[in-house]
């Protein structure tokens, strides 16, 4: 059994990022969901992967110089909007765990503020700029911190274990059986993205992925209640 992430949720089926995208996820049975958070030019963190709002609305510009009722205003696909991480951390409550993109720097403060008082809530908190990992450790001893990476090199082994972390988080493309063994040699468990093709999935399994995240989760959710 391996435990399936929803990548920017049942992304396959319904527009990524969105609320229905997050709720066919929870409907399929996933583990987990696996989102992207930026800030609004007003301070509220968004749950959108890109740094514009170009590729995945009817809209142009930078999140960044948005304010959130404008980023409101655009059709995210099907006529859903960008949720707010608030509105998406809520329809998680206690039922899936949250794996938390830190994308813009500037959103670490909102994101532990964010999940400060859900004491339900089973989160981890992830970043390829492993400089704001360490920053969210110094502001929270308690966070969990998943450092992302293409290739798996000892640099990021050592800073998974700097940051207290229990695992790192790979791309699918860049893993195998000995690099798996390698991660597990330094008492570090793999979470791979992105990860679509149900074959592949059952090989990374028996490599010993704890756990995998897809863009069809709907194609992979069988490994998971085998």
């Amino acid at each position: 059994m391996v435990n399936i992430w929803a990548h920017r949720g049942a992304s396959e089926e319904f527009p990524e990022n969105t609320l229905p995208a997050f709720v066919r996820a929870l409907d399929l049975g996933v583990y987990g969901i696996e989102l992207d958070v930026h800030l609004s030019r007003d301070g509220v963190p968004v749950v959108i992967h890109d740094e514009t709002i170009n590729r995945t609305t009817d809209g142009t510009g930078a999140v960044s110089d948005l304010d959130l009722e404008t980023l409101r205003r655009f059709d995210a696909g099907d006529g859903a909007v960008i949720p707010t991480l608030a509105e998406v951390l809520d329809l998680a409550g206690k039922l899936v765990h949250v794996d938390i993109e830190v994308k813009a720097a500037g959103a670490a403060d909102a994101v532990l503020l964010e999940t400060a008082d859900r004491s339900d809530l089973r989160f981890a908190v992830s970043s390829f700029d492993h400089n704001v990992l360490r920053y969210l450790r110094r502001k929270s001893s308690e966070v969990e911190l998943w450092p992302l990476t293409y290739a798996v090199s000892d640099e990021v082994l050592e800073t998974a274990v700097e940051l207290g972390s229990p695992c790192i988080a790979a791309n699918d493309r860049l893993v195998n059986r000995e690099i798996m063994e390698h991660v597990r040699d330094n008492g570090l468990g793999c979470w791979v993205w992105t990860v679509n093709l149900p074959t592949r999935a059952e090989a990374l399994a028996k490599f010993g992925a704890f756990g995998l995240c897809s863009n069809d989760p709907a194609a992979l959710i069988d490994l998971q209640r085998s």
